[in-house]
């Protein structure tokens, strides 16, 4: 039997807020921005001191399509903004028949974008200060605060010492459902390749870049191990859900190792890495049994109850209506998910881990949160149609057909 230990702490009470967004990556931004928009006092926590999770830290810097493959932007609201905002401060590569942000372009080029991970996180600060949301960085939240299947609150580590900021209603936004699966939401692990992604700036890269004239030109992805489909998974390496300690450190450390191995190739005069990734880049760690589960099924289907559409990143003219029971589980009634831990399955859940779609999550949860404190409603019986009225009205589109 394993030793313990019994802790009895008198915790204080720091604050109170409407809404609690654990997470400020995209899916945490986009629902704390979300929430504070229709009034609601929101609070958002973050681990790191970067906001945008992988988008930013974690150096994924390729927001995925917005729109179907076909020439028809598909997603909108909150998903189009943060698109936007990637690009305003820096360099893209959105194509040219996408310029100006047309809702229709002549081309089979997607609407999507590089982006400068750095200059992201900046505009993402502005963007964040500028909404009303009080946030709290290098912080983490260790405990739900449960009163049977209600959650009052949240207890959070950081320089401070830890404290405790009770809510009405409380977003898991951390990407992994680590708050919503300590408070007891079942919930289902996913299994990941290797992949491990840095940044690498060579003498060539340096040329292209003086010549073109395009700063993004300087450095170029470098990848280690698989691709989305586990081609060049590491022999003998098992397949890591990404949920404990254990896993992120096997994770990074064979990463950084795979990455060195291939940088000794190479003259050490003529490459550099021009940044290393901040957080681990898994794909599919942990997420939650909703009280609907999207499935690859599901692709092409209206569903009565969708908060937005998500488009296929990978196969031009294929799309997912996304229904508000995906963000959160019947049994709690006060706890949300956002991003890639809402309840998907299969090549859904690929679809619905993304940028955009996260972002759109986000803003979904976000709103239902604030409505919910608003009303003193539980979620599982606030009117979806309230939720579909406020994304209408931001611009987004609930249905295909």
């Amino acid at each position: 039997m394993r030793e313990t230990i019994t802790e009895n702490l008198a915790i204080p009470v720091i604050g109170n807020y409407d809404v609690i967004v654990c997470g400020g990556g995209i899916g945490g931004l986009a629902a704390a921005v979300s929430a504070s928009r229709l009034g609601a006092s929101v609070l958002l926590v973050e681990k790191s001191i970067t906001l945008g999770g992988l988008a930013t830290l974690g150096l994924i810097s390729w927001y995925e399509p917005i729109c179907d493959g076909r020439g028809k932007k598909v997603m909108f609201g909150v998903a189009d903004e943060l698109l936007h905002l990637a690009i305003q401060y820096g360099p893209n590569t959105l194509p040219d028949a996408w310029t100006g942000n047309p809702s229709l372009a002549d081309t089979d080029k997607r609407f999507a974008t590089y982006f400068s991970p750095t200059l992201f996180s900046l505009a993402l600060d502005e963007w964040l200060t500028g909404s009303g949301v009080k946030l709290l960085l290098d912080t983490w939240v260790s405990v739900p605060v449960m009163a049977t299947r209600h959650c009052k609150g949240v207890i959070v580590e950081n320089k401070t010492g830890r404290g405790c900021y009770l809510a009405k209603v409380v977003i898991d936004a951390t990407g992994d459902a680590d708050i919503l699966y300590r408070a007891g939401v079942p919930c289902i692990c996913g299994k990941n390749y290797l992949t491990f992604i840095a940044y690498a700036s060579t003498v060539e890269t340096c040329e292209s870049a003086v010549q073109s004239r395009n700063i993004l030109q300087s450095r170029r992805w470098l990848t280690i191990g698989s691709d989305l489909w586990g081609n060049g998974h590491p022999k003998q390496m098992r397949l890591l859900t990404g949920v404990t300690a254990e896993d992120v450190t096997e994770y990074v450390m064979q990463g950084r190792k795979l990455l060195l191995e291939r940088l000794k190739i190479d003259p050490p005069a003529q490459r550099d890495l021009s940044a290393l990734p901040g957080m681990a880049q898994f794909r599919t760690t942990r997420r939650i049994v909703g009280a609907y589960e999207l499935t690859d099924a599901d692709e092409g289907s209206h569903l009565e109850d969708s908060i937005g559409v998500a488009v296929d990143f990978a196969h031009p003219g294929r799309w997912y209506e996304l229904p508000y029971r995906i963000l959160y589980n019947t049994d709690y009634d006060n706890l949300l998910t956002a991003g890639r831990s809402v309840s998907a399955a299969g090549w859904a859940w690929d679809v619905t881990r993304v940028i955009p779609v996260s972002a759109t999550t986000g803003q979904a949860a976000g709103v239902a949160a604030a409505l919910s404190a608003r009303q003193n409603v539980v979620l599982g019986e606030l009117d979806a149609k309230l939720i579909q009225d406020e994304m209408l009205q931001s611009g987004v589109k609930l249905h295909m057909s």
